[in-house]
């Protein structure tokens, strides 16, 4: 097994979710970040005070990486650093002004969902997705094994199925619960139970998957083929809440189809009920 590359030294521009949670975990981990800052007091003054050779993380909005990426590519000097962003969907060729510069670029994503504040915690064991040139991506890889986290080099044609899988997994799953919540506050429940009587389900999901794997870890209606309860659920709901209910459970259905939970005429029948 081929030595970890030494570890670099990181900025990181930008201290949001994502940097934050960043340099906490470097911290943490014994190795703080060299310098931490934002649009105030810019890039320049950054980059005044960084040794060449320094990993600049760009944590900012991804609809914000092009013009900081800009930025940074007109300042002198810029070529003797490395310009690392952490957005999940786009490669190195997001940050192509620096690289026109002559500056090496790269990627770096942590697949986790970080809260405003904190959330060092999180990072480890995490999966980590990199992309770089090969001397970069080495400092990479080093940084994401510092970290405790599980590194991956994945091609620019993959990212697009990688973030949306994310999104899915992670933003979609949100909007879900928040979906849920307004129905049991629609059945009369009190916001603080409604609001937190989810959560234990949830998790108690995820752990099912992690040990079970997906196939194995549905359970409820559509597991069972029991159309009758999709109805009775379909009648307690709004016009809104019963065509997001509707979406998911044909996905649900298909799922539990394809993994053989469920017959084909089952199925069938738990479509009828859904299209009706």
């Amino acid at each position: 097994m081929a030595k970890p590359a030494a570890l670099s030294p990181l900025a990181i521009y930008g201290m949001g979710r994502f940097g934050n949670a960043l340099a906490g975990a470097l911290r943490a981990a014994g190795k703080p970040p060299a310098r931490t800052g934002g649009r105030d007091p810019g890039p320049a003054a950054l980059l005044h005070k960084l040794k060449p050779g320094t990993i600049i993380m760009l944590s900012v909005r991804d609809d914000a990486l092009a013009q900081v990426a800009a930025e940074f590519a007109r300042l002198p000097g810029c070529k003797r650093f490395a310009f690392v962003h952490a957005c999940g969907a786009w490669g190195p060729e997001l940050l192509q002004p620096l690289a026109k510069a002559g500056a090496k670029t790269g990627a770096f994503h942590i697949l986790q969902s970080f809260p405003p504040q904190g959330g060092a915690s999180r990072v480890a064991g995490s999966w980590c997705c990199l992309a770089g040139p090969k001397p970069l991506l080495a400092k990479l890889r080093s940084l994401a094994l510092a970290l405790q986290t599980h590194p991956l080099e994945l091609p620019d044609s993959a990212r697009p199925a990688y973030h949306a899988a994310a999104v899915l997994a992670s933003n979609a799953l949100v909007a879900i619960l928040a979906q849920s919540r307004d129905l049991l506050l629609d059945a009369g429940l009190e916001p603080e139970a409604a609001g937190a009587m989810l959560i234990p389900l949830v998790m108690g999901t995820l752990q099912n998957v992690a040990e079970l794997g997906p196939e194995k870890a549905l359970t409820g209606p559509v597991a069972r083929g029991d159309y009758m309860t999709l109805r009775r659920h379909l009648k307690a709901m709004n016009r809104s809440q019963a065509l997001a209910y509707r979406k998911l459970m044909v996905l649900t259905t298909a799922f539990a189809e394809k993994s053989r939970r469920i017959t084909h005429s089952q199925a069938r029948a738990l479509r009828a009920v859904l299209f009706d």
